[in-house]
């Protein structure tokens, strides 16, 4: 039933079109292409890729010299003010740099894949390796694989994308989703991963995240890997980079997309007339009560049509892009409206993300990050269990009406099972509000060739509002109310220093972490029943008979030490080793506990003995 058929329309000036993503580029003022008539000390040239395709945002520098200049949309640029013979270096992620000597002339130049560079990055907690020099299980999951496809919630990005990493939705939008690594661990306990965004721990997990905002996701699932970050890795750790700046032209993104969904498979049930003959012959119910559904005076009642219809997810984001060599921002907003295949169902995103960075100084770095959401749900919420109205429907009987003359919803008297599923999903109100502030500062000291030191302060706030009411007309034991707030202040400080050097063929990685984390938790509610005047709803607590007052509060601290050394030779041995050591202030007598791993890798692949060996290839 998770499976969807998308049809999607993009939307832009007025214009419709299918499957289509719209993006405006904005070229710089300084885009000029060389000509005859440039003067000798001004420097033109293009830069383009293998392919033909121009680079936008090349870095071309002035050996010797602090200055420089990028790429613009078209791959062109402009040296002023630098004579003959100036010797001029070429750089772009990806490719190999380039330097040359200015003859005077227009350069057209062309950079080349770096296959070095182009071996995938992986962040593995606290810094980032080479793919090809994990010791540990890491799925990697780019951007890339899921930019063009519909998917309203980063958690279906994930689904069925990677290896060992499992998705179970409700069904229902903006319904809990678990994210399950390698199994469940723990009968009564959390199954649930520890979620990382930006090196930021989220108590939300990730909620309120566009996944248009997505850079790449890597899920840490061995316990070499995941002993970085302690106990709470032992469920596995998602870890989520988000899109930043690029230096180079003014780039503008606007995306929409309209896509339509229906539930997919659904499992075939006795229809009426057989249903009803099964009552008699299985049950002992009368022939005359079954007559007016046997000869279908009375259709009876298809509770899949009923409670099932076509879905509709709309979503709008616009971005920009642009930087310099020294400073680059990223700003996007996001809009989603998502109306469920489960009748009375929606969910609504509003979510806005600001990042920049800048280089104060050779030494001196400073990013910023901050990200507002806000999701509004509407309609029940339910797991893969006999509370979930799809399952009760499809073991509810069909002969039957929906409605007696009171308007009150009817009880399958031939199941023993839970209320009515159309009234489960339209006898009530069933309202949730979550808004989301997350936001870091991070400031990267360069202190000496191969050694930098950074350190990360961030906030992760989360307000959790949900409303229930549920009416005596759909539920035989009366009706229920409630009314919840909560919210969780997350405050994360790292600290690392790590030290990064080659020589010949070995390489040499230490990490040394120390982490201050804090969580304070509030919680107020008020539950009722026995309400008398049901026209409000929810928020009619005083009319009900019996109430209950619930509230909570909870600290906890805990500071962390965690030392990495990773060890790569000839790019054939690896060895990693990790030791974390936890303090938390929920434990009284034994604070303290220590986390340990050692993992070795060995890229047989490039041992000289395999050069021969041409069958696994």
């Amino acid at each position: 039933m998770n499976k969807r058929a998308n049809l999607y329309f993009a939307a832009l000036l007025g214009a419709m079109s299918p499957l289509c993503t719209v993006s405006a580029l904005a070229a710089q003022s300084n885009s000029t292409i060389a000509t005859a008539t440039q003067q000798q000390n001004s420097c033109t040239g293009t830069v383009k890729d293998a392919t033909g395709e121009p680079i936008i945002g090349a870095t071309i520098r002035i050996e010797g010299k602090t200055g420089g200049t990028v790429t613009d949309l078209d791959g062109n640029f402009t040296l002023s003010n630098i004579e003959k013979g100036t010797k001029l270096t070429i750089t772009y992620v990806g490719y190999k740099s380039q330097t040359l000597t200015w003859s005077g002339s227009p350069l057209n130049i062309t950079l080349q894949d770096d296959a070095n560079m182009l071996e995938e990055t992986v962040v593995i907690g606290y810094g980032t390796v080479k793919k090809a020099d994990l010791a540990g299980s890491v799925a990697v999951l780019d951007s890339k694989n899921f930019k063009d496809q519909p998917v309203a919630r980063v958690e279906d990005a994930l689904n069925g994308r990677m290896s060992g990493v499992q998705v179970m939705s409700s069904g229902v939008p903006g319904g809990a989703m678990k994210i399950r690594v390698r199994g469940t661990s723990s009968v009564n306990k959390s199954n649930d991963p520890l979620y990382v965004v930006d090196g930021i721990v989220r108590e939300t997990g990730l909620e309120g995240i566009s996944p248009e905002d997505i850079q790449s996701i890597q899920v840490l699932k061995d316990a070499s890997s995941t002993a970085i970050y302690g106990a709470r890795g032992a469920n596995g750790v998602v870890m989520v980079q988000t899109k930043s700046g690029k230096a180079g032209a003014t780039q503008v993104t606007f995306d929409a997309s309209v896509g339509f969904s229906n539930a997919y498979h659904i499992p075939e049930v006795m229809g009426t007339k057989e249903y009803a003959q099964a009552l008699i012959d299985y049950k002992g119910v009368s022939q005359g009560a079954m007559q007016d559904y046997l000869d279908g005076t009375k259709p009876g009642i298809d509770w899949m049509d009923e409670l099932l219809r076509t879905g509709i997810t709309q979503n709008y984001k616009v971005a920009v892009s642009q930087g310099n060599e020294k400073t680059q921002t990223y700003f996007s907003a996001n809009y989603m409206d998502q109306k469920g295949v489960i009748t009375d169902t929606s969910s609504k995103r509003y979510a806005i993300k600001a990042n920049m960075h800048n280089k104060i100084f050779d030494w001196l770095e400073m990013t910023t990050d901050i990200n507002l959401a806000q999701t509004d749900n509407s309609g029940a919420d339910f797991l893969q269990n006999q509370s979930n109205p799809i399952w009760v429907g499809l073991n509810y009987s069909p002969t039957m009406e929906m409605m007696d003359a009171n308007g009150n919803y009817i009880k399958d008297t031939n199941n023993n099972i839970q209320n009515n599923p159309y009234g489960i999903l339209h006898g009530g109100e069933y309202d949730r509000k979550r808004t989301m502030i997350t936001g870091h500062v991070d400031l990267k000291f360069n202190l000496l060739k191969g050694l930098t030191f950074t350190t990360t302060n961030g906030i992760d706030y989360n307000d959790y509002k949900w409303y229930k009411f549920i009416s005596s007309k759909a539920n035989t034991s009366g009706n229920s109310m409630g009314n919840n707030d909560a919210t969780v202040t997350a405050l994360q400080s790292t600290n690392n220093l790590t030290y990064n050097n080659k020589w010949g063929e070995h390489s040499l990685t230490a990490t040394g972490v120390w982490e201050v984390t804090s969580n304070e938790v509030r919680r107020m509610g008020m539950t009722g029943t026995g309400i008398i005047h049901e026209q409000v709803g929810y928020w009619n607590v005083a009319d009900a008979t019996s109430k209950t007052p619930t509230n909570g509060y909870s600290k906890w601290t805990m500071l962390s030490g965690v030392a990495r050394v990773m060890y790569n030779y000839a790019d054939r041995y690896m060895l990693t080793g990790t030791l974390r050591a936890d303090g938390s202030s929920r434990f009284t007598n034994k604070k303290w506990g220590y986390f340990p791993s050692i993992a070795g890798a060995w890229t047989v692949s490039n041992e000289k003995f395999w050069e021969p060996i041409t069958i696994l290839r």
